[in-house]
This record gives structure tokens, C-alpha cells and sequence, in this order.
């Protein structure tokens, strides 16, 4: 991974020092050696007789049958009728073909959101299926293998990529196993692209190559604009969605309104699917709604429009948190997100704000650390504020005691301090105008980016009993959190750093990179930073793996959120500071707007 800097005195990237000294078993499962996949694209005939007339093929090709809906069908009807046609296909799970259209619908219910339905069944399609998975080959063939192999490691199998090493040992290439010259093979190519977003660091050579190739041809099929093959279905639409909002910043919610739009009305095939997911999606939609509304509630109550230099962003924080943790059970745990996500943005505020000085800033500091607000009696604005987070976090501690059966006040009360002093400690070093090195700033900035205290100070309304080894594995501390923090972070610094060298702040990630390597011109720290982004979204993956022993899926993906949201929101512009059209079209239509 090094770069190309015109200065030869900049090394190559690399994550903070903080996390790089941490064992953390980046080995990879063991690869297969030998051999090639033995697979093809085309079914055989023997398979082909094997399958029912009433089999569902690849819902991808199937032909929409219009008013098969039934007005008053009701979503309990529908999990009904779901549940017997898994039943179904689970008695003949040893016909290849049976199998990977199971898989199929496994994949279809996950990216829909209606996964927490089937659950059982999804459980017992992915064991079969892994039963039947061998180390070298994986499954009968090559668009199984890759969908197959997302599924299975996603929820926690042993699977290798050593099933893509066997293409290059048996000389094979991608080429030769994956086209784009129907609609059935770009659905393949596009299960390689999502495959190849699920490796560990000691992967990244051929899930580097796997991606390059599969993206390079559904940017081909775009650009080529050919209608036979992107007008059934509209795969057009799954082609555009899945290059422009790949794994590391895909928000689940927005990829099941996606194929919901896509593909309705649906076939035999997906029918009862997509009519659930539609249903599902407008019930929830009126519980975000609801829950914004306690959200304005609770700003009024505390009294927070009083606070000049705060920044008003309920919406945009809700929208950080909803589309990936969006189960109605979790209504807690979002609106607390949102609520610290508000708090540690009005923080921040004043914290920037140059009318005050740093003895004032360092007795706000104070009154953190003391958790006393006397400290700060001439200080209306910042009383305000600690009186609104005192009051906030006394009434969620009272909830999380509930749940995990513990004082939860006093681990809020210890990140609320440590919070605040990495924000005196950016205060100081932007009124005496210092730059500290790279790893000093990232030390300090991992935890004013607020990953930590925000997800944290939620996750004990989860409604799961947080354990020490789950705490070990995930929790704030945790090198899980932490390389969240970095993507989150060193997202928001590329953005932000034109408009936060305008207000006098040249302690950033950027700034701070520069000053290490002397010489090194904006765009080549903007290349560094963005590939040490990469390597840390390819060790969260092998965190996430590693989450699955000892947490349930929720949990590990509440983290995750954080860093799947943050290259989202800072794709092209700061989201919470700065709005754009396409940020509000996409929250307009997951919070308002009904799907047609």
C-alpha cells in the first residue's frame, strides 16, 4: 500500500500506533491449495430436470404477473405463506439448484430487512448449505460459490477465500467463470462484487482482484446502456445501486426501499417477499416517525434552543442511526443514539467557540470531571448544556439499569469526562495554533469523532445483558470501536478540511499527516489517509467475524453503523453540517415518503 508521493520521505500509510500494537489475529482462514472451481455459469440438463415445474428459477429473470396482490392480504398471512414455501424448499436442499435458490431468497429476505422473521429457516438453509461446502471448490459452481461464500462468513462460518485462489492456481480467470452477456450473469457478477467486499486484510490480494474485475464490468454494462440486459427487472437500478453504495457504506434500510422500487410488483417468485418487506417498511415508517417527534419533544424539554452556537440536527442524526439498526425493538437504543449524537454535536460547538477562553473551556472541562455544574454558575450557555446531558443520561442510565441489571451511570459519567477532555485538549491546541504529530492528534481525535461515546452510551439499551467478554470484543474500548472511530474520523477530516482550515483549525488528520511528512502536497495526504480508511474497513470486517463467537449480530453491527454511516455522510460533503439534495432525498424518503 504505498504511496506515490513526489517526496520520498512519506512512508506508506498505516493505522494509528494505538491500534497497530494490539494482537489481533489478522491471519486468514486456511487457504486450499490446488486445484480451480469446478464450476459453470449454465446449469446442467440433469439438473434442470431435477427441478420442480413449480421451483422458484432466478427471480431475477421471471416476467412481473400483474394483480396477484390481494388488498386485504395481512402480513401474518404472508409470513404463513413464506414459511410453508421454505419448509418446501428445505426438503430438497441436496439439489444444486434447489440450494442456490434458497439462497437466493436467504439473500432477497436479508437485503429486504425481513430477515428477523424467517430466522430458523435462514439458519438451517445456511448450515445445509455449509454441510455441503467444500475448502477448495466451495459449492457446485462459481455464482453459488460467490453467494454462498458472503452468506456463510457474514454469519460467522469458517469459509476461505482460498475458493477465489483456486480460479488463479488452476489457471483460470474471473473471465472465464464470470460474463456480463445476460441478465443472469450480471446478477452473478454482482454477487462476486458484493463477495468481494467481505475480506479480511490477509485476503485483500484476491479480493482485491475480484472486485477490480467485477466492478470494471457492471460499469461496462452501464455505460453500454444495453436494454436487453438491464430492463428485465430493472437491474439496471440493482447495478447503479450496488457501485454507488457498496458494502462500506450501505445503510440497510435504503437498500431494501431500493429493491422494493425495483423490482414491484414482483413474480411468482418474490411476490409474497417484497409485498411483507412494503408492509414493513410503512409500519416502521411511522414509528421513525414517532420517535422524531419525541425527539423535538425532548429538545424542547431541556431547553436547548437557548444555546446560541448549537446546531440543530435531530434529523440528520436520527438519519445516521435509523436505516442500519431500524427493528422496532431498538426504538431505545435510536432514540439514544440520536440523543448523544445531538449532545456531543452541541458540545462540539462550543467547544469551537472562540468567545470563550480556555480558562473558561477547562473549568467546562472541569465540571465534566466532577460531574458538578456549580463550577460553571457564570457560564449560562455551558450550564445549560450540562444540565440538558445530566438530565438526559440520568433518565437513559434508569433504563439501561433495567436491562443489564447493573449502575450503567457511572461508565456514561466516565465517557462524558473522557469525551470532553480530548475536546479541551483540540481547544488548546487550536488557540495556541499547534499541529501535534499524526498519532497525537489521532489518540485525541478517535475519541472526539464520538463513535465511542455515542454508540456506547446506547448499546446498553440494546435489550441484551452486555457482558465482559462481549465488552472485551466489542465494547468502547474494544479495537472493534476504535477502528470504527478511525473510518469515522478520518472521514469526516477530508471533507471538513478546507472549511476547518478556514476557521483557524490545523490540528486535523490531514493537517497533522502534512506535518509528519514535510513536503507532501494536500492531495497526496488525502491518498494516504484514504487508504489507511481502507485498511481499517478491511480489519473491521475480521472484527466483525470475530464478534459473531461472542455477541449477538445487533450488537456488532450497532459498531459497524458508525463507520458504514460516516462514509455515507462524507462521501462528497460533511452531511451533518452541510446538507445536500441527495442526503435530504434519501431521508425524506426513508422517514416520509410512501413507496408507490
Amino acid at each position: 500500500m504505498a504511496l506515490s508521493f513526489a517526496q520520498p520521505a512519506a512512508p506508506s500509510p498505516s493505522l494509528p500506533r494505538s491500534l497497530t500494537h494490539r494482537p489481533s489475529a489478522l491471519a486468514s482462514l486456511p487457504v486450499s491449495p490446488g486445484g480451480h472451481l469446478r464450476q459453470s455459469l449454465s446449469l446442467s440438463p440433469q439438473l434442470l430436470r431435477t427441478r420442480r415445474s413449480t421451483r422458484h428459477s432466478s427471480f431475477a429473470l421471471l416476467k412481473p404477473e400483474e394483480g396477484f396482490m390481494q388488498a386485504d392480504e395481512k402480513e401474518e398471512d404472508l409470513i404463513g405463506a413464506i414459511e410453508v414455501e421454505l419448509a418446501c424448499i428445505e426438503t430438497c436442499l441436496k439439489d444444486t439448484a434447489t440450494l442456490f435458490e434458497a439462497l437466493m431468497l436467504v439473500d432477497l429476505m436479508e437485503r429486504l430487512g425481513i430477515q428477523r422473521y424467517f430466522e430458523h429457516q435462514i439458519r438451517r438453509i445456511l448450515r445445509t448449505s455449509y454441510m455441503q461446502w467444500d475448502d477448495k471448490y466451495g459449492l457446485n459452481d462459481a455464482k453459488t460459490t460467490v453467494l454462498a461464500f458472503r452468506l456463510l462468513r457474514l454469519h460467522g462460518y469458517p469459509v476461505s477465500a482460498g475458493v477465489l485462489m483456486a480460479l488463479e492456481d488452476g489457471k483460470k480467470s474471473f473471465y472465464e467463470c464470470f460474463s456480463v452477456d445476460s441478465p443472469t450473469n450480471i446478477s452473478a457478477m454482482l454477487n462476486l462484487y458484493r463477495c468481494s467486499q467481505t475480506g479480511f486484510p490477509s485476503e485483500s490480494k484476491i479480493m482485491g482482484e475480484a472486485q477490480e474485475f467485477a466492478r470494471s464490468q457492471l460499469l461496462n454494462v452501464l455505460s453500454e446502456g444495453n436494454p436487453t440486459l438491464l430492463q428485465p427487472n430493472n437491474l439496471g437500478i440493482e447495478v447503479n445501486f450496488a457501485l454507488e453504495l457498496p458494502r462500506r457504506r450501505l445503510m440497510p434500510r435504503l437498500e431494501a426501499r431500493s429493491i422494493i422500487k425495483q423490482l414491484w410488483p414482483g413474480n411468482e417468485s418474490t411476490r409474497k417477499y417484497l409485498k411483507l418487506a412494503k408492509l414493513d417498511l410503512q409500519k416502521l415508517q411511522k414509528l421513525y416517525q414517532q420517535e422524531l417527534e419525541e425527539l423535538e419533544r425532548w429538545w424542547q424539554r431541556f431547553g436547548f434552543d437557548e444555546v446560541k452556537c448549537a446546531r440543530k440536527r435531530l434529523a440528520q442524526t436520527y438519519f445516521v442511526v435509523a436505516p442500519t439498526i431500524y427493528e422496532p425493538q431498538f426504538s431505545s437504543f435510536r432514540l439514544a443514539y440520536a440523543k448523544g449524537g445531538v449532545l456531543t454535536t452541541i458540545l462540539d460547538d462550543l467547544f469551537d467557540d472562540k468567545s470563550y477562553d480556555l480558562q473558561e473551556l477547562r473549568r467546562f472541562n472541569e465540571t465534566f470531571r466532577r460531574w458538578d455544574s456549580s463550577l460553571i454558575n457564570d457560564l449560562p450557555q455551558h450550564k445549560l448544556v450540562f444540565e440538558g446531558i445530566d438530565g438526559t443520561y440520568l433518565e437513559l442510565a434508569a433504563e439501561a439499569n433495567r436491562v443489564q441489571g447493573r449502575d450503567i451511570l457511572p461508565i456514561f459519567k466516565h465517557m462524558w469526562a473522557e469525551y470532553a477532555a480530548s475536546f479541551l485538549k483540540e481547544a488548546e491546541w487550536m488557540h495556541s495554533e499547534h499541529i501535534p504529530t499524526y498519532e497525537e492528534y489521532m489518540q485525541c481525535a478517535t475519541v472526539s469523532v464520538g463513535v465511542k461515546i455515542i454508540t456506547w452510551t446506547s448499546a446498553f439499551l440494546l435489550g441484551e445483558k452486555i457482558t465482559d467478554e462481549m465488552l472485551s470484543r466489542i465494547g468502547p474500548d474494544s479495537r472493534f470501536t476504535d477502528l470504527a472511530a478511525v473510518v469515522g474520523r478520518l472521514s469526516n477530516d477530508l471533507i471538513s478540511f478546507p472549511r476547518e482550515l478556514e476557521e483557524g483549525k490545523l490540528a486535523t488528520g490531514v493537517g497533522c499527516y502534512m506535518r509528519d511528512h514535510p513536503g507532501c502536497t494536500q492531495e497526496e495526504a488525502t491518498v494516504g489517509l484514504t487508504n489507511v480508511i481502507d485498511l481499517a474497513c478491511q480489519e473491521l470486517e475480521w472484527e466483525l467475524y470475530r464478534s459473531r463467537a461472542v455477541a449477538p449480530e445487533f450488537c456488532s453491527r450497532a459498531v459497524l453503523s458508525n463507520a458504514r454511516s460516516a462514509r455515507l455522510l462524507y462521501r462528497r460533503m460533511d452531511g451533518l453540517t452541510n446538507s445536500d439534495e441527495e442526503f435530504m432525498k434519501l431521508f425524506q424518503d426513508f422517514m416520509f415518503n410512501p413507496l408507490e
